[in-house]
């Protein structure tokens, strides 16, 4: 079987809380704006700055939330009746802090007993919304947690409603995400330079400086104004997959800052883009071949029983590169590409309690239905049913992504050897996720720095979770963290799927909760199965 080597709309692998994954997070929100409106239904906190606080800082660190309702409209039936929004000012540019400003949002669930402070939650990404996440907060944390602490979600600066970044319309999008697969055969490697360059410019274009000011450092400077202004001396945070890396450069900046950090599926920051891409593709290929293993003894109607391993995943792979070979056509018009058919299959391998939703998914697609294959990949990019991107993850994924993790020095002949290694150890997914450097390569913004290790000397304990099995942030990237970060402590998850906390096991909730509400990390070398 002839198969064509990566696509310049390469499968967004989003390292985001499996939640995402079964889309309780992806709410139909009509619009990117959001904050408060109206009467404010609490006090505003006054903040709470720490000495040695730049001066030039304290204006943002000491500034009033008001909180009130949230403007935008919510169409799920898990939304919050208590959900309350805020908008906090910060400095577009922390290298020049009496310039240009920025908003970043907040969502608030309050606690149901006495408060003892705030937990501010980041669901991942890059590019996914906290302040949606909190639609959904009776899933992300446990009851004691919710009765105990205001849950914080929170937008990270330039995506989604804080002041999201705007580079194509919807139509725009559809169009981007339906282009044909690059073939290295015959197209060059500049050809994904140039077209991420104009992505880019029509970024900047819209955007403005905002592009350039997405990296992790900023945010999670932002995270210390927050904390600020929520009136916490130390910050309390749980962070899900691409939110662990930003937890750690938190506790690096502010080590004397660091409240309890909770990082679930954590994040090597060393990893460059090669490496990370190698490692998820290995991951999901293990867990799709987890999936046909569970699907032949457990799911009713499997489409993949009775056959060899060999032959089911042969099949998934064939399945994949048909639509390659002759044109596919949804029921809308939009044309079904390689790629979105991969990220249709990806998204439920998130998580094992979606399986049987894989299984039905293939199942159509083998009669030659791909809709729900379709609306899963739609659903990583935000894209709800009438055709609306009801968030911006696909174009912050990209900006984020190109200013903390860039390799300019990459060259196409190493780009094509990384090609056949994802192809050797990922057959299925792995001719669908290189040439990642040179879409950054054409990013016309600057990069903020390039991968390198976070210790975060001198901060309290910071409890790391990793699953053994975890496809997007493999398990050896948690012992990674633990190894670099002076004072952390790894709980390990003994299963399939991405992150733990949210999976449902007794074992990893107790542990967590009784870090988060006592302080009592667990034993070394605790695991959980």
């Amino acid at each position: 079987m002839t198969r064509r080597a990566a696509p310049s709309r390469r499968a967004l692998l989003p390292v985001t809380a499996a939640l995402a994954a079964t889309g309780l997070l992806l709410s139909g929100c009509s619009s990117l704006g959001a904050g408060a409106t109206g009467e404010p239904t609490s006090g505003g906190a006054t903040g709470a700055v720490v000495e040695g606080t730049p001066e030039e800082l304290q204006r943002y660190y000491t500034q009033t939330v008001t909180w009130g309702d949230c403007t935008f409209e919510v169409k799920t039936n898990g939304a919050q009746d208590d959900l309350q929004c805020a908008d906090v000012e910060v400095p577009l540019d922390y290298a020049d802090p009496g310039g240009a400003t920025t908003t970043v949002v907040m969502s608030r669930l309050p606690a149901g007993g006495d408060a003892r402070g705030s937990l501010l939650l980041n669901p991942g990404g890059p590019g996914a919304s906290g302040v949606d996440a909190m639609l959904y907060a009776q899933y992300t944390v446990t009851g004691d947690v919710r009765e105990a602490y205001d849950v914080v979600g929170f937008d990270p600066r330039g995506v989604s409603r804080s002041e999201g970044i705007e580079c194509l319309d919807d139509a725009e999008l559809d169009a981007w995400r339906a282009e044909p697969m690059f073939d290295p055969e015959e197209q060059p490697v500049e050809q994904i330079q140039e077209e991420y360059e104009q992505l880019g410019a029509a970024c900047v274009q819209d955007s403005g400086e905002l592009v350039a000011q997405m990296d992790t450092v900023s945010a999670a400077r932002d995270m210390d104004v927050l904390r600020a202004v929520l009136g916490d001396e130390r910050t309390t945070y749980l962070g899900f997959s691409y939110g662990t890396h930003l937890g750690a450069v938190y506790a690096d900046l502010f080590p004397d800052r660091v409240g309890r950090l909770v990082l679930d599926g954590g994040v090597d920051p060393t990893l460059s883009d090669m490496e990370a891409t190698a490692d998820q593709a290995e991951g999901f290929e293990d867990n799709l071949r987890h999936w046909v293993q569970q699907c032949q003894f457990e799911i009713r109607d499997c489409v993949v029983a009775d056959v060899s391993m060999d032959e089911a995943m042969t099949r998934i792979q064939e399945l994949i590169a048909s639509v390659e070979e002759e044109t596919v056509t949804a029921a809308d018009g939009r044309r079904v590409t390689a790629t979105n058919v991969v990220e249709g299959i990806l998204g439920p391998l998130y998580a094992t309690t979606g399986y049987e939703t894989l299984n039905e998914s293939l199942g159509a697609a083998f009669d030659g239905d791909f809709s729900a294959l379709l609306a899963q990949s739609d659903a990583t990019h935000g894209r709800d049913a009438e055709g609306r991107y009801t968030s911006n993850t696909t174009m912050a994924f990209t900006a984020v992504n190109c200013l903390d993790r860039p390799d300019g020095t990459v060259t196409a002949e190493q780009m094509a050897r990384h090609q056949e290694e994802l192809e050797r150890v990922a057959p299925t997914f792995g001719p669908y996720l290189g040439y990642g450097d040179a879409a950054c390569q054409g990013w016309p913004v600057d990069p903020a720095g390039l991968p390198e290790p976070l210790d975060a000397a001198g901060a309290d304990p910071v409890l790391v979770v990793g699953t053994t099995h975890d496809p997007a942030t493999p398990y050896h990237w948690s012992e990674a963290l633990v190894e670099q970060l002076d004072s952390a402590r790894l709980l390990t998850y003994d299963s399939y799927g991405h992150t733990a906390y949210t999976a449902g096991n007794r074992c990893v909730q107790d542990a967590v909760d009784a870090y988060l509400l006592e302080g009592e990390l667990p034993a070394e070398g605790t695991t959980c199965s």
